[in-house]
């Protein structure tokens, strides 16, 4: 069952990378549009896992 070692472990990194995200939340316009890509991206993949 390594997969699912795997999975608690990308699981754990999207979490943290969804808190450093939330933690740097930009001011730009351009850098906003980034950052929103990037928390969509993530976000859809926890979900993934619920």
């Amino acid at each position: 069952m390594h997969a699912k070692r795997n999975d608690s472990k990308r699981h754990q990194e999207l979490l943290k990378q969804k808190k450093e995200l939330e933690d740097n939340r930009p001011h730009g316009v351009e850098e906003m549009r980034r950052w929103k890509h990037s928390m969509g991206k993530i976000l859809q993949e926890l979900e993934l896992f619920n």
